[in-house]
């Protein structure tokens, strides 16, 4: 099934017509296995690149190889298996560096600074995120539109809107001139994200978040609609389990209850695992706020045993700040102190973590500007 008037699929389909060499067919060929993965037909996806892979066993071709892992790793990324995806960029961007392949480096490097970002690992995400932005071409939209994407939501993430804005930019333009429908989504989706997320702990302190919220609701509504226009499959979790949470700060307690069970075994495991003490605290809030004490009460021990490391640090303060309205609707005052002030700790923490962030990508960015021009090409 191609994705509908994907522009991207239609011009990989003509080059892989036209072409007769061996090695740009295979690259072609593992692009267009990427965007069917990242488009949400992940097992397709899977076998095309098997077929790359049996023609070029018996004599392996590092470009291909470079660009066979750049695409599985995309795969892996967009079905829910980031470890595998990190690692898949991580022997793309080896392979491409080694063999001096400049623009698969450029485009690797974009990837895997995207993975090092979800990882938490900020100073390499900078890193490799100049080294995609010095390595590309100007018209190397597939580069260009992760590294932007990438950027801008870091600083987003930082609380610089301003400086995110300029990247965010330049990855709308790439992407557009790529024609790639995918990129456009994760570029919506991933602005919703990080607005809900300072909505969220906005309110969670004791701030005014209704601006915030607002603009999340309705980026994440216009995602959803757009991915519904394209047919586009992957990730298609996320924006109903976004919109689950801002449900709970428009204080639509049943119909947040209703998203969240609707959508939470569909979410990605890892995702679901790492969000659980937000998530599980969040719908004891509705719980409660619908009657039902008891269930909110037992999602309530859920929640508490569920936090610990793995769970990121803003995402941690906003857990205990809810678990402390819990306990204190329950008349557990102690408890609610305690969670109180862990959660003030760990808001500062992420305060900080937000700093760092500003700092590093200043340092690695130093003199460079997101590139907002460049023709569309036929290459990747």
């Amino acid at each position: 099934m191609r994705a509908i008037g994907s522009r991207l699929l239609a011009r990989l389909d003509g080059a892989i017509a036209k072409t007769r060499d061996p090695v740009e067919l295979a690259c072609l060929r593992a692009e267009r296995a990427a965007f069917f993965g990242r488009q949400g037909q992940v097992e397709l996806a899977r076998e095309h690149l098997r077929e790359i892979q049996r023609q070029f066993s018996p004599r392996p071709h590092v470009t291909v190889s470079a660009a066979v892992a750049l695409a599985e790793g995309q795969i892996d990324h967009y079905g829910h298996l980031a470890a595998a995806a990190h690692d898949r960029f991580k022997r793309a961007h080896a392979l491409s560096a080694a063999a001096q392949l400049r623009r698969l480096q450029a485009v690797s490097a974009a990837w895997l600074a995207h993975t090092f970002e979800a990882r938490g690992d900020h100073a390499r995400m900078a890193s490799l995120s100049a080294e995609a932005v010095t390595l590309a071409d100007a018209d190397h939209h597939a580069a260009h539109w992760r590294v932007g994407l990438t950027v801008g939501n870091a600083y987003h993430f930082a609380g610089r809107l301003d400086r995110a804005r300029p990247w965010y930019a330049s990855s709308r333009k790439h992407a557009l001139a790529h024609g790639d429908e995918v990129a456009l989504s994760a570029l919506m989706r991933n602005q919703a994200a990080v607005r809900a997320s300072h909505a969220r702990m906005t309110a969670a302190f004791g701030g005014v978040s209704e601006a915030e919220a607002v603009e999340a609701v309705m980026g994440a509504e216009s995602s959803a609609r757009f991915d519904a226009h394209m047919g586009l499959q992957s990730l298609d979790w996320m924006v109903p389990m976004l919109r689950a949470q801002l449900l709970v700060l428009e204080e639509r307690f049943d119909e947040a209850l209703e998203f969240f069970d609707r959508h939470w075994d569909r979410a990605d495991p890892a995702w679901r695992q790492r969000m659980q003490p937000c998530l599980l605290a969040d719908r004891a809030w509705c719980l409660l706020k619908t009657g039902a004490r008891e269930q909110a009460r037992e999602e309530m021990e859920q929640a508490a045993k569920s936090l610990d490391a793995r769970c990121e640090i803003g995402d941690r303060a906003l857990a205990h700040a809810r678990m402390a309205q819990l306990h204190a609707a329950f008349g557990n005052a102690a408890e609610s102190v305690r969670h109180w002030e862990q959660a003030e700790a760990d808001r500062a923490a992420h305060d900080e973590e937000q700093r760092q962030v500003v700092v590093l990508l200043d340092k690695a960015l130093a003199g460079m500007e997101p590139v907002l021009h460049g023709r569309s090409t036929e290459k990747s």
